[in-house]
């Protein structure tokens, strides 16, 4: 099955450093304003669903860090920042393999950069 964000993981990640429940979670996300369930962080997390930019920049709020913080250092200091999103979608294994091969950091000039770049 193929991923359909790279950040669940991510905020998985960041939700269990806090000991926080994903119903924390949930009631932290709700009183900053976004409509969410504990069964949408859990699929969020799982990576079955989809992540809008509105729910990116709730989620970073909420867990206290940057939306970039959100995405995984193998995203972050990726050379080739389209292939490497292909590869993390492609399969649970695919940040794995990324980090396997490594990549330089680039710093957050080159993340920015990548942002910034229109989509054609």
């Amino acid at each position: 099955m193929r991923n359909l964000n790279v950040i669940g993981p991510e905020v998985r990640r960041l939700r269990s450093r806090r000991n926080w429940s994903q119903n924390d979670l949930t009631i932290k996300l709700q009183l900053l304003g976004m409509d969410a369930t504990r069964g949408k962080i859990s699929k969020i997390e799982s990576r079955l669903v989809w992540v809008s930019d509105d729910d990116l920049i709730f989620l970073a709020r909420a867990l206290g860090v940057s939306v970039e913080d959100l995405y995984p250092d193998y995203i972050r200091c990726a050379k080739q920042l389209c292939h490497a999103i292909d590869m993390s979608k492609a399969s649970r294994f695919g940040a794995f393999i990324i980090g396997l091969i490594g990549c330089s950091q680039l710093g957050a000039a080159a993340f920015h950069f990548a942002l910034t770049v229109p989509l054609v």
